[in-house]
């Protein structure tokens, strides 16, 4: 068998591989604690077509964990009216997971939606690797990627992360791709992965900004090129920059099923009941009356209400968990850390030597691009508060096996 055809058979063969640990799993991994909301909000999209039972996160890998559910005849519970107690998004996913004795049937289709998010994390991850480094590198990205505990454990659970992990790094990919040929087609695919990443989780509207931005001070730094003259920038860049931005609204709109309404509908709030804005800067906290006094119309509200959201909750500075300790607010260190000690040790050292490897060669901003990309998420995150679990920046995984491989 010549190469161009073993690398392709070794790259499925690791996949399969991979697939079937996942799937033993179904058995016997107890449900995890937020599986049920995202089930809940994935059924309530599909079967009533609203977005208010937990809008904390977007919709786009709920909905694939709901599809095969909905696929199956599950509905959103169709409790007595006479019933008057308030169920919120654990009753109803427990309700569906557990409708007519399928629980494990439910909870397994659930589960299996995040395994094509994996399948494309790998493939990408594969592409990636194989035009900066070669095939072999690329085989063996996917080799250390494929067998890292935690991309096997949130590729068996009906969680939001894997999705959000694989449709950053495709977004980060694409951007790469852009920054070298910025041509209609790769802007078409710039605004298409940028708009999926932020449908899957808002930390897209961290690290991807910071990541690209990270990309292109390589790019500037190692090319040396002059600042391109004016009528260049007004003429090319912008314009391909603004395909990008209106491709990607009309992809998050398009999740959120176009839809719209008013502030105080939408939000839940009164001016006779309006919060105080508090955690919001000053300009925003402005705004934020102004929409709620005038009950202004806003696209997809349940986006916006969960940005609100996670904003608030991150300035709240809930308690974390580290080495032994509780905080309020976390740790600025606490992702750095909590990588380090629950990541494999021989998948470190690859990546530390692929680093050293890197930086010894003649410089190429390409070939640098994801580890800068995850040099800049870690620089954001050490001003996050919310500091809950290294599922929270799964995006670094494969941008570190593009640099182990």
């Amino acid at each position: 068998m010549d190469r161009k055809r073993f690398v392709p058979v070794v790259i499925v063969f690791l996949v399969l591989i991979a697939v079937t640990r996942i799937l033993l799993t179904y058995k016997v991994t107890a449900q995890g604690f937020d599986e049920p909301c995202h089930v809940a909000a994935a059924i309530e999209l599909l079967d009533r077509g609203t977005y208010t039972l937990d809008p904390v996160h977007p919709p786009l890998t709920r909905i694939a964990s709901g599809i095969p559910l909905y696929l199956a005849g599950e509905r959103f519970p169709n409790w007595p009216t006479s019933d008057a107690r308030i169920r919120n998004c654990n009753d109803v996913g427990n309700s569906v997971l557990y409708d007519q004795g399928h629980y494990l049937r439910n909870l397994s289709l659930a589960r299996a939606a995040v395994l094509p998010f994996f399948v494309l994390a790998v493939g990408l991850l594969f592409l990636w690797t194989r035009r900066e480094f070669g095939e072999f590198a690329g085989a063996m990205a996917v080799l250390s990627f494929s067998t890292l505990p935690i991309i096997l454990a949130f590729s068996g659970l009906a969680y939001t992360d894997l999705g959000t992990g694989c449709m950053q790094f495709a977004a980060l990919f694409a951007f790469t791709h852009w920054l070298e040929k910025p041509t209609m087609r790769s802007s078409l695919v710039l605004g298409v992965t940028a708009g999926l990443a932020l449908l899957a989780k808002l930390t897209t509207l961290l690290f991807v900004p910071a990541g690209g931005a990270a990309i292109l001070l390589v790019k500037c730094l190692i090319e040396r090129r002059p600042a391109p003259a004016h009528n260049e920038v007004k003429s090319g860049w912008l314009e391909k920059l603004g395909v990008v931005l209106a491709v990607a609204v009309i992809v998050v709109w398009t999740g959120y099923g176009f839809s719209g309404g008013h502030v105080r509908e939408s939000m839940q709030i009164s001016p006779d009941s309006m919060p105080s804005f508090q955690h919001f800067p000053g300009p925003a906290r402005d705004i934020a009356r102004s929409l709620v006094m005038r009950d202004s119309w806003l696209p997809a509200p349940a986006l916006l209400k969960s940005v609100a959201t996670a904003w608030v909750r991150n300035k709240a500075a809930p308690p974390a968990y580290l080495l032994g300790k509780e905080k309020n607010g976390g740790w600025w260190y606490f992702f750095l850390v909590a990588v380090a000690v629950k990541t494999p040790l021989p998948f470190l050292l690859l990546c530390l030597i692929g680093l050293c490897v890197l930086l010894s060669r003649p410089l190429r901003w390409t070939s640098l691009a994801p580890a800068a990309a995850v040099f800049a998420v870690f620089c954001v995150t050490m001003f996050v508060k919310y500091d809950a679990g290294i599922r929270h920046v799964m995006v670094v995984f494969p941008l570190l096996a593009v640099v182990a491989g």
